[in-house]
């Protein structure tokens, strides 16, 4: 029996994706708002990681073991998700460190082009938040929170080649090995890693748990559902609620481990089990639609916004006109970018390989006969 297109939808985890987001545009830019550092608001990636092994599994689980999929004709379509709207934030980052950059940094900027386009990490320091000394050794110079898209395209990789081995007991043990390390950092640098060049490794131990956990959430998942629950407005408060908490004095290693380790799959598993009511509907859509949009564009955006606005001269208070500018332009912006952009150029590509996407190899005919899909 074929899944509809409701019941391979899940709702609440559009809403939580566009939460979380949201999240990481007030951790990168909060001084903009006056507001205190956010210190778990990092902990957003982890929580995108663990819903992309749900949705992961949920799209591609059964094409694979069917063999409807091949993990080349998977991959290719994982690249179509990822790689226009990675374009396009490269693109604005190049803009938005060439203004902000004096022309003697150019060079610097051009180097760590070549490795970004090809969307791999670049060791190309630059002066990210000139005139503030100091070069970041970022693993994305220039768009720095495309780093986890990075673990993205190895988590994904990973899935498609070794689909076939990645057993219950694998993806336990892996969410083992990675939670001890996870432990280990937490108490000694801290899990806000990975996206930088020192701190490069932390981000594999975020991955190896988070992504696991997602997958393992979608397998064992009840497949009922409820719907038209109130409920879901509640998991995404708490989910805003557990990033935005403020610094516990005591024991923050192991209150930040709380979190990543059981609270953030806890949400997801929330969250995939529940739909919010039919009115809410298109708010949670669109705030999953926009979600990825608003991630890798926020930061370029913001920054060309700043440095346009302390360049003008007639403002008279330039951080405030960034602030009210900031966040209706990140609406504006990624709702264009993935009405004009984004889908259609995806369509447009799927569209162009329609024929190899749809061949299937010989030996799994038999099991596509009988596939659930």
């Amino acid at each position: 029996m074929r899944q509809s297109s409701s019941d391979s939808r899940y709702a609440t985890l559009d809403g939580l994706r566009g939460a979380a987001a949201m999240v990481v545009v007030f951790v990168h830019f909060h001084a903009l708002y006056h507001l205190p550092e956010i210190e778990h608001g990092y902990l957003a990636v982890d929580l995108f990681f663990a819903m992309s092994g749900f949705v992961i599994a949920n799209a591609y689980d059964r094409k694979l073991s069917s063999g409807e999929l091949n993990w080349q004709q998977y991959f290719v379509l994982r690249l179509f998700r990822l790689y226009p709207l990675y374009c396009a934030g490269l693109v604005l980052g190049v803009i938005a460190m060439a203004y902000r950059l004096p022309a003697s940094d150019w060079d610097e900027i051009a180097s760590a082009v070549p490795a970004s386009f090809l969307m791999m990490p670049s060791h190309a320091p630059l002066r990210t938040f000139y005139p503030v000394p100091g070069k970041y050794d970022f693993i994305y110079p220039l768009d720095f929170p495309a780093w986890s898209l990075f673990f993205e395209l190895v988590a994904s990789l990973a899935y498609g080649l070794f689909f076939r081995h990645l057993t219950t007991r694998l993806l336990i043990f892996t969410m083992c090995a990675s939670g001890v390390f996870l432990g280990i950092a937490a108490h000694t640098s801290g899990l806000s890693k990975g996206v930088e060049w020192s701190t490069f490794y932390v981000g594999f131990a975020r991955l190896g748990y988070a992504f696991p956990a997602g997958v393992l959430l979608y397998r064992f998942q009840r497949p009922a559902r409820r719907r038209g629950s109130l409920s879901a407005i509640a998991i995404l408060a708490l989910a805003i609620g557990l990033l935005l908490m403020p610094r516990s004095t005591l024991h923050y290693p192991a209150v930040d481990l709380l979190i990543a380790l059981v609270a953030l799959p806890a949400i997801v598993w929330a969250a995939c089990r529940v739909e919010p009511p039919a009115r809410l509907l298109p708010l949670f859509a669109f705030s999953g639609a926009i979600s990825y949009a608003i991630y890798v564009l926020h930061v370029p955006f913001a920054f060309i916004v700043q440095d346009l606005a302390f360049r003008s001269h007639f403002l008279q208070h330039p951080s405030g006109v960034s602030a009210v500018i900031l966040l209706p332009g990140i609406g504006l912006l990624t709702w264009c970018a993935d009405r004009y952009y984004d889908a259609p150029l995806r369509r447009a590509l799927l569209a162009r390989l329609h024929g190899w996407l749809a061949a299937r190899p010989k030996h799994t005919a038999a099991a596509d006969v009988t596939s659930p899909q």
